[in-house]
């Protein structure tokens, strides 16, 4: 399985092929990014995957959200990204949330406590534009704006917990 996936701002191609037959709760791929191949072990984790790879026993834990479709938080013990998954399919001719007409409300990805509110009611926002800072797991998280357009509620404020799912903010 072949994907144009874009992490951070940059294109990348990466293909997935399984090894042997894996199972409900994981197995070992072959992953090709760019050219570079890895072979890795990958079993489902409550909050997303647990890896290590085949040639060194090095492991690593990435946290998994979506964000909206083709759209994932990955968060590693050290570093953040945000893949677009086949982006130019779901940008195509407009649909999704993220390009629908009417106001999206963006909800907390992950339980954690507000570090800073970037935006207050009636703001332009771009798209990715920062709008909460939320700390969880001991990193910071940028909450982005899924669309441009005007911020109509800001529903939390700094220092405040929020859990999983919580209003964050509504663009319109």
């Amino acid at each position: 399985m072949t994907f144009e996936i874009e992490v951070n701002g940059t294109m990348r191609t990466a293909s997935i092929e399984t090894i042997g037959t894996p199972g409900a709760s994981g197995g070992r791929f072959r992953i090709r990014v760019d050219g570079v191949v890895h072979e890795l072990d990958a079993t489902v984790t409550d909050l997303g995957l647990s890896l290590v790879y085949a040639d060194t026993g090095r492991g690593a834990d990435v946290a998994v959200t979506e964000r909206a479709p083709g759209e994932l938080l990955l968060q590693f013990p050290r570093v953040m990204l945000t893949a677009l998954v086949d982006a130019r399919r779901f940008r195509r001719g407009g649909a999704g949330p993220a390009a629908a007409a009417g106001e999206v409300r963006v909800l907390a990805p992950m339980p954690g406590r507000v570090l800073r509110v970037l935006v207050k009611p009636g703001d332009e926002v771009g798209a990715r534009q920062g709008l909460v800072v939320i700390e969880a797991m001991k990193m910071e998280n940028e909450i982005g704006a899924p669309k441009a357009g005007r911020i109509k509620e800001v529903a939390v404020t700094d220092g405040q917990s929020v859990e999983s799912g919580r209003l964050l903010v509504v663009v319109e």
